[in-house]
């Protein structure tokens, strides 16, 4: 049976612990785990909840004395995790804000978000595109200060005092967007009147995005500074262009090789010989040894793939040898397959397998 987290392991203090002792290890952990050092790091935010949870049972003597009666029963029993933003605010409890979060993410410009369509060759291959929309730009009036040309500088938002949230009260209450500044912690004194202070105005963007050789669907470049722009002198957001690959009519890649199905009628299957097939760069011949049978896998080397400093993958082949479909009006079709049948009856050496299958002479 799953056991609860243990939360004095988790602050790395011994179960007789004094209550100093746990709030030091806190502070530590809970500093070092801290989600605005790890952006995106979704493992630090649950060390960080983990951190934080820990915490509020081990520094209250009410839960501490449950959790240590209890703490040997499956989870679930007396506590539950506390959310990221709970976790933020008990940090700030103890430590105060050390991080300026919130004034500083909406200083800067908000990323731009642009998915790119390309045909498979163009993803597997390499190539260039041009790519258009609309997206916030900086504001010609004021060039983007979001200041009315000649007038007074912003300034530090009175209610908030430059943090861009309030916070209600109690030891847990929820900070909130401050509603003067919008979050930004500053404010225009002489907003410009094109922009309305938001020093950015939408506009038409266009942007030329290479691909390099064997980019995979799903993967995404990310052009530094050419997002939306910033407010009170914060840096622009990040252009994050994603690559999706269009379905190729013939063609499959794994990894770096090409997967594609050879369609053959019964005669060239036959026969063998020099027939096309599909390939990235286009139409390409394949050998086909005679008597090839469906399900055959031949491989086209170095028509996979292409690979920055390595050798290209390959283009493999399965055979398909595709039977007439008489039902579609093909007469003539029909009576050539009749009497191709009469002929292998009178030669049954020609299709050996079958003769001796079916007792022929």
């Amino acid at each position: 049976m799953a056991q609860h987290q243990d939360h004095y392991a988790v602050l790395g203090v011994a179960p007789e612990a004094t209550l100093d002792e746990i709030k030091r290890n806190y502070r530590r952990l809970a500093l070092a785990s801290h989600p605005d050092r790890h952006p995106g790091d979704v493992e630090a935010e649950d060390r960080f909840r983990a951190i934080s949870t820990a915490y509020a049972v081990l520094s209250d003597p009410v839960q501490r004395a449950r959790y240590d009666a209890q703490r040997h029963l499956p989870v679930g029993l007396f506590d539950q995790p506390v959310t990221l933003q709970t976790a933020r605010d008990l940090l700030a409890a103890v430590v105060g804000d050390v991080f300026g979060r919130q004034r500083r993410e909406r200083r800067r410009g908000r990323d731009v978000r642009y998915t790119l369509t390309v045909d498979l060759a163009e993803a597997a291959l390499g190539s260039e595109h041009e790519i258009q929309f609309e997206a916030l730009g900086p504001c010609a009036s004021c060039g983007g200060t979001g200041s009315k040309p000649g007038g007074r500088p912003p300034t530090s938002c009175p209610l908030c005092h430059g943090r861009g949230e309030v916070k209600g009260e109690g030891f847990l209450a929820r900070h909130t967007t401050c509603g003067r500044c919008a979050g930004t912690g500053m404010v225009h004194l002489d907003p410009c009147e094109t922009c309305r202070g938001r020093g950015a105005r939408r506009e038409p963007r266009s942007f030329k995005v290479r691909l390099p050789p064997g980019t995979e669907g799903g993967a995404e470049k990310v052009i530094a500074n050419h997002g939306e722009p910033g407010q009170f002198g914060g840096g622009p957001g990040s252009l994050r262009v994603t690559v999706s690959v269009r379905p190729h009519a013939w063609l499959r890649r794994e990894g770096q090789d090409i997967h594609c199905e050879l369609f053959v009628s019964p005669l060239e299957a036959a026969r063998g010989g020099k027939v096309p097939v599909p390939t990235l760069t286009g139409s390409a011949l394949l050998e086909l040894p005679p008597g090839v049978a469906t399900g055959a896998k031949l491989r086209l080397r170095g028509k996979g793939v292409p690979s920055e400093g390595g050798r290209p993958g390959d283009q493999l082949v399965t055979v398909v040898v595709e039977t007439a479909n008489l039902s579609a009006g093909t007469a003539a079709v029909g009576a050539a397959l009749e009497g191709l049948e009469r002929a292998l009856q009178a030669e049954p050496q020609a299709l050996p397998k079958r003769a001796a299958q079916r007792g022929l002479k």
